[in-house]
């Protein structure tokens, strides 16, 4: 008889108490509960020195548990692990992020504009945070998704009904609002589904998360969220699931239309919330003259113009990056003006062409983007073992969904979206790849526990006994 063992990290269904969570990882649970509130949570601390709150919680990390965040970052360094190839990736992006602020100040740009740019080659340490805290509590991020479905259903609308007009900003900037954009409906409902045993006591915070995700109407979300979810459940065998999801979301669409619902859109959307006008947002970015079937032209050449200004930019990016084979391979330098490439953006403050590809490419050139790619792909690894040793597809569907939305997005070059997308990610494999996982075996299709003698560091392998 043969009996093949694999090893399968065992998580409860259940998270764990709040009183049980201590220390740095109740600070990771608070600084993802505070993504919640968007941009505005993120903008704590000193804005005229551009010091916030990301800044502060990763610098006291590493002054106040400095072998949490280097052991493992050395060990994955000098050793073969599942971690060496991010650990190496996040070495050289951190080295050439340096070389990139020092370039720039070569060159005369600002100091301070330069260091806020080298925070895209920074925030990828709060992996490390992330990493620590998944494999000292398996069910943390479980319990991040529960908070933030709440706190959407409770803040979403009211931010779509009165907030977005309260028209205050956070202390020492002056377009950062304190009421943010709400988001996360699509990544919300993909937790809800992949983590929990009975999703269906959540069905508020899921309609709630539903229709904040239509109704702020991110089109990036809407096809990361698409690819995220066909991924899971494709990979996982729970399309049916997935089915379900795409029938709510047909459902609230097809009552806004009996119902004719007409909300009117905060500025910064344009246009207005109404089934009608979702359809049409989603249609623009494909042909606007179908689009024209659903709204006037004015919102049609709003949502159009919102894909346009950003490709004019990226042309230009392309061809100031290529005009010497200096700037090809390590581009304009961090603290670049990149805006002043389009005349239309010199006067908005503005620094991330929403692109990432566009933003590594045009500040640090191709060298830049190799770097980064390279550490995505070493996470996409990381998630692909984490599926092989656990079958849960999740981290990858949670991958795919972000990059997917910093293509067309302001996401890893940004605190309010680099930081939770580290910390996620070390969440989501650290109980797997950090911790001395159960063993099951599995013989004649029926699973058993098998008693293993503890080991400091785990063979993720297969075997077989005969």
């Amino acid at each position: 008889m043969s009996v093949t063992i694999r090893y399968k990290t065992i998580r409860p269904w259940n998270p764990e108490p709040l009183s049980a969570i201590h220390g740095w990882p109740r600070w990771i649970l608070f600084m993802l509960l505070g993504s919640s509130f968007g941009r505005a949570f993120y903008y704590l601390g000193i804005p005229p020195a551009k010091i916030f709150i990301g800044d502060i919680v990763l610098a006291l990390f590493f002054l106040l548990r400095p072998r949490e965040l280097c052991d493992r970052w050395i060990r994955a360094l000098t050793a073969s692990t599942e971690i060496s190839p991010f650990a190496w990736s996040l070495l050289l992006s951190v080295l050439y992020g340096v070389f990139e602020v020092l370039y720039g100040l070569h060159l005369g740009y600002s100091v301070l504009t330069a260091l806020e740019n080298l925070v895209f080659n920074i925030y990828p340490v709060y992996f490390f945070l992330g990493l620590w805290a998944g494999a000292e509590h398996p069910t943390l991020f479980q319990k991040v998704a529960r908070g933030w479905a709440w706190t959407l259903a409770i803040y979403g609308p009211a931010y779509l009904l009165f907030l977005h007009n309260v028209k205050l900003t956070m202390p020492g900037t002056s377009d950062v609002p304190i009421f943010s954009q709400p988001g996360g409906g699509g990544l919300i409902l993909l937790s809800l589904l992949a983590l929990e045993r009975k999703p269906s006591r959540f069905w508020l915070p899921m309609t709630f998360a539903a229709l904040i995700m239509l109704a702020v109407q991110v089109r990036a979300e809407w096809l990361g969220m698409a690819v995220a979810f066909t991924i899971w459940g494709v990979l996982e065998g729970k399309m049916t699931k997935v089915l379900s999801i795409c029938a709510l979301v047909a459902v609230l669409l097809l009552a806004g239309f009996v119902a004719d619902v007409d909300l009117p859109s905060p500025a910064e959307r344009g246009g207005s919330i109404s089934s009608r006008e979702i359809v049409a947002r989603g249609l623009a970015a494909i042909s606007p003259d179908i689009a024209q079937e659903y709204t006037d032209s004015k919102n049609v050449g709003f949502y159009a113009g919102t894909i346009s200004w950003r490709t004019r930019w990226w042309g230009a990016i392309w061809g100031s990056v290529h005009e010497t084979m200096t700037k090809t391979f390590i581009g304009n330098g961090y603290g670049y003006p990149l805006k002043d490439l389009e005349p239309y953006l010199k006067n908005m403050e503005i620094r991330t062409p929403h692109n990432i590809f566009f933003f590594a490419l045009g500040y640090t050139g191709w060298i830049g983007v190799v770097l980064f790619f390279s550490l995505q792909a070493s996470l996409l690894g990381m998630g692909w073992r984490v599926y092989k040793l656990t079958g849960s597809a999740f981290a990858l569907a949670v991958w795919a969904a972000s990059l997917i939305n910093a293509l067309f997005g302001n996401s890893f070059e940004s605190p309010d979206g680099a930081i939770p997308f580290y910390l996620i990610m070390g969440l989501l494999v650290g109980p797997a790849l950090c911790r001395r996982p159960s063993v099951i075996a599995i013989d004649s299709g029926r699973r058993r526990p098998i008693t293993v003698a503890p080991s400091a560091e785990p063979a993720y392998s297969s075997t077989t006994l005969r």
